[in-house]
């Protein structure tokens, strides 16, 4: 595996174990997430999906091997100029406070204030921008706690675009969504796609993978991820494979559709 500036995010004969486990979860896996693309993550629960973003935005110590961001080790970037270049959008998120939907947007503008300091007026406008951005500037100061599953979603979107990130990892976006508030995510994503910014998205949900995916990994417990072209990767063998259950693909209105189970 090459190691370029080309590259969001590369891993290098990078291995992980649990302090309990019998074996590794990854062990000397080489992966490369160019810039500017699209990754999905796929895997059946326990794959390790989301460990691997931990591991990515320096949340938790490998056992051995590398991680680069943007070509510069991660060991060597401080958590500071990591929260300017990555932001997370994690599958769910219970604040201790009461806060505004405003005030928890803010909380975004961290690795760019001096400690203790407050927002300025520039963090501010931001995060109103980013609001209305989602859909969601009515909602600006109603607490919180008192949000729907949906809106707490735009929420933890927000948080993470008033960043102003490079890289953003999502954790199941989707998750527990009704259809509504589940297009409404796709619709973020697909402007975030066309933006350049590089989309690491953790899913289950097919029509996420098939829809914005370039390139897919296929994680699956005791073995190295495979990762490929999502054309590539989202095959009926494959997902067969990974899941332990028949899969289909059919085509419909231009679109890819897995069937479980057919």
């Amino acid at each position: 595996m090459t190691v370029t500036l080309n590259n969001a995010v590369n891993l290098k004969n990078l291995s992980f174990s649990w302090p309990s486990a019998n074996g590794p979860l990854f062990q000397n896996v080489n992966l490369a997430f160019p810039a500017g693309d699209t990754i999905c993550l796929i895997g059946p629960n326990g794959s390790g999906k989301t460990t691997l973003m931990e591991l990515i935005l320096g949340w938790r110590k490998y056992d051995s091997g590398a991680i680069t961001l943007e070509g510069h080790p991660i060991s060597l970037i401080p958590s500071r100029e990591r929260g300017q270049i990555m932001a997370l959008v994690p599958q769910d998120e219970r604040p201790a406070f009461s806060y505004s939907v405003l005030e928890y947007v803010l909380l975004g503008r961290a690795p760019y204030l001096p400690s203790l300091s407050p927002p300025g007026k520039h963090d501010r406008d931001l995060a109103f921008q980013v609001l209305e951005q989602v859909g969601i500037s009515s909602l600006a100061h109603r607490p919180v706690p008192r949000l729907s599953g949906g809106e707490t979603r735009m929420v933890l979107i927000a948080r993470a675009l008033v960043q102003q990130p490079r890289i953003m990892l999502l954790d199941e976006p989707a998750n527990h969504l009704d259809p509504a508030n589940r297009e409404r995510v796709m619709e973020i994503l697909s402007k975030l796609k066309s933006s350049g910014i590089t989309l690491i998205i953790s899913s289950h949900e097919p029509d996420i993978v098939t829809r914005l995916a370039d390139f897919v990994v296929l994680l699956h417990q005791g073995r190295n991820p495979l990762m490929g072209k999502s054309n590539d990767m989202l095959v009926p063998d494959k997902l067969t494979e990974l899941y332990g259950v028949k899969v289909s693909i059919i085509e419909a209105e231009n679109r890819r559709i897995i069937l479980w189970g057919k």
